[in-house]
């Protein structure tokens, strides 16, 4: 098998979309020899932030020695990203191998596993011939019937935050949600971030019937922290350290991974500030906050629901303060992009709308329209070629948010515009 033929295979209309439960990747991972039970897990869930948290936390394992995987989702240019491990992505003959080895187990079975069922099996297979003693494993939707809650009781979990979104199937209340993400909670100790007060009554309540101690990102002691347009400085236990992440955000995010940093060494981890101060200054997640150029200033944000849309025009407004930018934005059709488009207007100069490469985008037309209602300067692109065109083109600062879909087509447009 090719590495071609093993991405069309994990991609093929065979699959079965988003159905929530554990009974096919329990069968799947059965038939595999369960390679999840070889591993132990940092397992987190969230709304927002998961992924930064997750990055974070494979990038200082890595740096104290710890043969440490990753697992996250989605891919922002090449599906190589979705599983690393020891520092490095899946490659591409190593992918065709995997997926080689689990199909004849996947497609024996009557009841067909989803493609992320798939790809969460062909993860732990790759992590275990990676011989990964500990995986960051980042879910996919929700927990508590998410493919990744497969396994068995982590070393640790976290649960970012909660806020409403996917509510078709997690539910349509911060209080639903976070019992869905709570089902990842399994008697190993809990780090939760910032959440309401109803969500965080559940999450307690969760761990208490579990048996598991529970720590909140806010007891995280930071200080000094310093904002820049290459990352953010802090201090921690009388020491200077920086992440090369921007975003106001991303210090709840920080403050979390130093929480379970807590809880690792409190596990046997053995994890110096040395170490810590190298993985944060190392670590990679690109598509959040990122400053791709600094003139004209061009940032990338991943925020594609409204509690991280509030997030990023927060980092907008600690960085511009009083400014106004332009904003070129692209949304999916299923996400409350009413709401969006009204918390965008307000730090907008200019709006140019343009259409994810989806088959679930709203269109251009129509997102601009929405935005004109919440008394924006929004017009359409018919293209996103030609929106990245356009928005260069005023040679002010330029946040780009929305669907991550747009990302590759994003930074491709502007390498072009910019090279011509």
């Amino acid at each position: 098998m090719t590495y071609d033929e093993a991405v069309e295979y994990i991609h093929s209309v065979s699959w079965k979309g988003s159905v929530p439960g554990l009974s096919r990747i329990t069968e799947l991972c059965k038939r595999l020899g369960d390679p999840q039970k070889k591993l132990r897990f940092i397992h987190i869930a969230g709304t927002n932030g998961k992924g930064s948290v997750s990055a974070m936390l494979y990038s200082v394992l890595n740096a104290a020695g710890v043969r440490a995987g990753l697992f996250t989702s989605p891919y922002l240019v090449k599906f190589n990203e979705r599983m690393s491990a020891l520092g490095h992505d899946i490659s591409d003959s190593e992918l065709a191998s995997v997926v080689e080895a689990v199909r004849p187990a996947a497609d024996s079975m009557e009841d067909r596993a989803t493609e992320f069922e798939l790809i969460t099996a062909c993860a732990f297979e790759y992590f275990v011939r990676k011989g990964c003693d500990t995986v960051v494993l980042e879910c996919g939707m929700g927990g508590r019937l998410d493919s990744t809650n497969v396994i068995g009781a982590p070393v640790i979990s976290a649960i970012t935050n909660i806020a409403l979104d996917h509510t078709g199937y997690l539910g349509d209340t911060e209080e639903k949600i976070a019992a869905e993400k709570a089902g990842i909670i399994k008697g190993s100790p809990v780090v939760c971030g910032t959440v309401g007060s109803g969500a965080e009554d559940v999450i307690r309540k969760k761990c208490a019937a579990a048996g598991s101690p529970l720590v909140f990102s806010r007891d995280a002691d930071i200080s000094d922290v310093r904002l820049g347009r290459d990352g953010i400085s802090f201090t921690f236990e009388g020491e200077d350290f920086y992440v090369p992440l921007c975003g106001m955000y991303q210090t709840e995010n920080i403050r979390t991974v130093l929480c379970a940093l807590r809880l690792l060494r409190q596990a046997g981890y053995c994890i110096g500030n040395g170490a810590l101060r190298r993985g944060l200054a190392s670590v990679r997640w690109p598509g959040r906050f990122d400053v791709r150029r600094k003139d004209p200033l061009f940032i990338i944000d991943g925020g594609h629901n409204p509690q991280g849309v509030r997030a990023a025009v927060e980092s907008v407004r600690a960085y511009f303060v009083d400014k106004k930018i332009n904003l070129l934005v692209g949304i999916l059709a299923d996400k409350a992009h009413g709401e969006m488009a009204e918390e965008l207007a307000k730090i907008a100069d200019r709006v140019i709308c343009i259409a994810p490469p989806s088959p679930r985008a709203l269109p251009a037309e129509a997102l601009a329209e929405e935005f004109c209602e919440a008394g924006a300067n929004a017009r359409a692109a018919n293209s996103i070629k030609e929106g990245v065109k356009i928005a260069l083109s005023y040679k002010k600062p330029v946040l780009v948010i929305g669907s991550l879909y747009s990302y590759n087509d994003v930074s491709e447009s502007v390498r072009s515009t910019l090279k011509g």
